[in-house]
């Protein structure tokens, strides 16, 4: 069982501490290193070490995705989460000098091409293992094989999105990160985003080849995507599986601006989805399900979230309270779909929306405050194993995603495709628990093309919530990022480009 493991690399070291050092790391031990690959275990054993590394703090258990990165989406209001520095005052700044802040920029790098080189280690020596080495042979060897290739380029992709202009931005020729795919290595090459892009894309398109006999549509199992008893082979939504890499892929190419590829890679998701049933956008609440994990095609279980959560949100008692709270949540996300219900004298913001219904919580007494507890742990009233993948499961590819960028591509070609990106995203509406008779359901049977857009925004940032995304929606578009009290953060090189750490600031 993956969350089980010790998630060791045994005997590989991934540490840097100078400059350009994440390029040259090399096994402290060369034995322990012949020994860990001399076995389809150990390759096992290397694999969930990566995994493992990306549910850290300053990656996917916070920063990346409802840590920084949301704060730089504007996501939060901090007049109520009593002190969280690198949050508030630096990402929501975007003061990349502030002191708490600018350490976890270092950190964020380091960290993540650290699990690069784990990536390329893998793959060079996954490239010649033989087959018979591997319980499952050559089917594991590739499976295997493919997921490190997806997430070596699943990382990139992030870091390109975060130190380096979006294509919307014109970028040019201006060389930002490298793209490092050997290992080890020891010059540090920046290349344009158009290069790391294709390299990306690159990747993606031979990680499909590896992973499409194990999880294609004949041997993808709907039942056993997410598990906390099962092995190694089985929890695919927990792994980069095929699906999770045509979803990246189109992912990345809506990105680079190539449409018609990205629609490609949606579609083929889609069909997907509707002929088998896979990431079933469902209604689990009752039973524990709040992160909506059946629609998950890939996140990771982050032992140490709501450790990791409660740092920064948690009531103390009613009159200090301490928690994160959704930034004018009337006006930038669920206004329109929103209702006033009194009770007990007080009145109380309700929605058929199952996303503010199970994401926030409109605090009794506390008039505009919202508080984010998409995180929380979950208690009673819900099946036991449905919260253990939920409390510890954090979203980082949703069947959603597909319905949006077949949607946000869609509504461009004319009436027939305006028409068909309106029942895409009416179906994710429905399945959030949006009626026909609330207000953004009827705009969207009323919307041109320019107004069905901006309800598309609206629902991803409804989705996205807590998952990192949204700061990359207007990064994307080249768009200002609205913030409170009707105000913008205006698009502009210094809002959307993290300055690379002071460590790699003589990259060459």
């Amino acid at each position: 069982m993956r969350n089980k493991l010790l998630y060791l690399i045994l005997g590989l070291s991934f540490f840097m501490f100078s400059c350009n050092e994440w390029l040259n790391v090399e096994p402290e031990d060369e034995i322990s290193e012949e020994k860990l690959f001399s076995t389809g275990n150990g390759f096992r054993h290397a694999l969930n070490g990566i995994y493992y590394s990306m549910e850290s703090i300053n990656l996917y258990g916070k920063n990346l995705t409802w840590g920084d990165v949301d704060a730089l989406g504007q996501v939060y209001d901090y007049s109520k989460s009593g002190r969280v520095g690198d949050m508030q005052y630096g990402a929501d700044n975007y003061d990349w000098e502030y002191y708490d802040f600018k350490p976890i920029i270092t950190s964020i790098w380091k960290e993540a091409y650290n699990i690069v080189a784990n990536c390329n280690n893998l793959v060079q020596q996954i490239e010649h293992a033989e087959p018979e080495k591997f319980e499952k042979g050559w089917w594991e060897r590739n499976m295997i094989w493919g997921e490190a290739l997806v997430l070596r380029a699943f990382i990139q992709f992030d870091m390109l999105r975060l130190f380096a202009p979006s294509p919307a931005a014109n970028p040019g020729e201006r060389k930002f990160i490298p793209y490092v795919d050997i290992y080890p290595s020891y010059v540090s090459n920046p290349k344009t985003v158009d290069e790391c892009l294709d390299l990306i894309a690159r990747d993606l398109r031979d990680a499909k080849q590896l992973l499409w006999k194990f999880d294609s549509a004949r041997t993808f199992s709907v039942n056993d995507n997410f598990k906390t008893d099962a092995g190694f082979l089985v929890n695919r939504g927990f792994h980069m599986n095929y699906w999770a890499a045509t979803a990246l892929l189109a992912r990345v190419y809506l990105y680079a601006q190539k449409e018609d590829e990205a629609l490609e890679q949606a579609n083929e998701v889609i069909r997907f989805a509707s002929q088998t049933r896979a990431f079933g956008m469902a209604n689990n609440y009752s039973r524990g399900d709040r992160k909506c994990y059946a629609d998950v095609i890939f996140g990771l279980h982050v032992i140490d979230l709501l450790k990791y959560n409660s740092a920064v949100n948690e009531m103390e008692n009613e009159n200090r309270a301490r928690y994160l709270c959704v930034s004018e949540l009337e006006r930038n996300y669920f206004g329109e779909d929103l209702e006033k219900e009194d009770i007990a004298g007080e009145e109380i913001m309700k929605s058929n929306d199952y996303r503010f219904t199970y994401w926030v919580e409109d605090i009794k007494n506390q008039h505009n405050y919202f508080r984010f507890r998409k995180y929380d742990a979950m208690t009673s009233g819900s099946t036991k194993s449905v919260i253990e993948i939920s409390d510890h499961l954090v979203p980082l590819l949703r069947m959603s995603e597909m319905y949006y960028i077949a949607s946000e591509i869609l509504c461009k070609r004319g009436a027939e495709g305006l028409s068909k990106a309106k029942t895409y995203l009416t179906y994710v509406k429905k399945c959030r628990g949006l009626k026909d008779r609330d207000a953004s359901m009827i705009n969207i049977a009323r919307a041109d093309a320019n107004e069905f857009m901006d309800i598309l925004i609206n629902d991803m940032r409804r989705e996205w919530l807590g998952e990192g995304q949204i700061y990359f929606i207007y990064k994307r578009l080249n768009k200002d990022i609205p913030e409170a009290q009707g105000r913008f953060v205006k698009a502009s090189e210094s809002v959307f480009v993290v300055p690379l750490p002071d460590i790699e600031t003589n990259i060459n």
